[in-house]
C-alpha cells in the first residue's frame, strides 16, 4: 500500500490485507513456510553397523545392494545436495563396473 509500488501493485496476494497483528502474521507464516532441504541421512554410511545402514561398498546384511543417492550422507551438507549426490554416484557406479 505505500507510494513506491501502489501503481504496480493490485492488491495483496498473501497472506492477504485482513492479517494484521504479529499473531496474525506469525499463523500465516507458521502454516505456509517450509524447507527447501532436501532429506539426507536416512540410511547414513559409516564403518559398522553401530551407527550406519552401509559402508563404502555395501548395505550391511543385505548381499549385492549398494545405496547410491543423499540418504548415505551422514548429515545435512552445507551446500546443494544435488551436485554432491552427482558426485557420489559417478564415483561408485565407476567402482561398480
Amino acid at each position: 500500500a505505500q507510494p513506491a509500488l501502489r501503481s504496480v501493485i493490485c492488491s495483496e496476494i498473501a497472506p492477504g490485507p485482513s492479517v494484521q497483528s504479529d499473531d496474525q502474521l506469525e499463523a500465516d507464516i507458521r502454516a505456509r513456510c517450509g524447507t527447501v532441504y532436501h532429506p539426507v541421512g536416512t540410511c547414513r554410511m559409516g564403518l559398522d553397523q553401530s551407527d550406519a545402514v552401509v559402508d563404502s561398498r555395501k548395505v550391511f546384511g543385505v548381499a549385492k545392494l549398494r545405496i547410491i543417492d543423499a540418504s548415505i550422507f551422514r548429515s545435512q551438507i552445507s551446500v546443494n545436495t544435488n551436485a554432491t549426490t552427482i558426485a557420489l554416484a559417478h564415483k561408485i557406479a565407476a567402482e561398480i563396473v
